[in-house]
């Protein structure tokens, strides 16, 4: 069997946000690697409230009980937050540069920059469009190998 390439991204990512494809020179996210399909850069990690030191040691009094309330809902919080996606660890691990974007004045050329001088709306909205790209498979396709390739290299 040999796997093709049907469509590979580019690593040049212009984005649709704020018209950007309609300038004459369209600002572009350079990707130095796309994640793996695993990859989720979540913002904080799941817990369970039932694995905790709190609940082992609850007894009746009201700071016990205290206690409990408030790691459960602290867990909550963090597992809310665990199914968010954290933009400025997937920008630092994913993205080489930024090409052709300003903003007040501003030029932005690095993740640093990218999140130092964009209003955090707009680089939401840019980081969450280069994550749903960067996130999207590349399609392979596969062909039996012809028998007189026996010993071939795939290509």
């Amino acid at each position: 069997m040999i796997l093709k390439s049907l469509k590979q991204k580019s690593r040049d990512f212009a984005f649709e946000s704020f018209g950007n494809l309609e300038s004459e020179s369209p600002a572009r996210i350079v990707f130095s690697r796309f994640p793996l399909p695993d990859e989720s850069f979540p913002v904080g990690s799941q817990k369970q409230v039932l694995d905790s030191s709190v609940l082992r040691t609850l007894d009746d009094s009201p700071g016990s009980k205290e206690k409990l309330v408030d790691h459960i809902i602290g867990n909550m919080i963090e597992n809310i937050t665990a199914n968010r996606i954290d933009h400025r660890r997937f920008f630092s691990e994913c993205v080489e540069r930024i090409e052709d974007l300003g903003y007040d004045g501003n030029e932005i050329k690095t993740v640093d920059d990218f999140f130092r001088f964009l209003p955090g709306e707009a680089s939401f909205a840019i980081a969450q469009e280069a994550y749903v790209y960067a996130k999207e498979a590349d399609v392979f396709t596969a062909e039996d190998k012809k028998k007189s390739d026996s010993g071939s290299s795939c290509g």
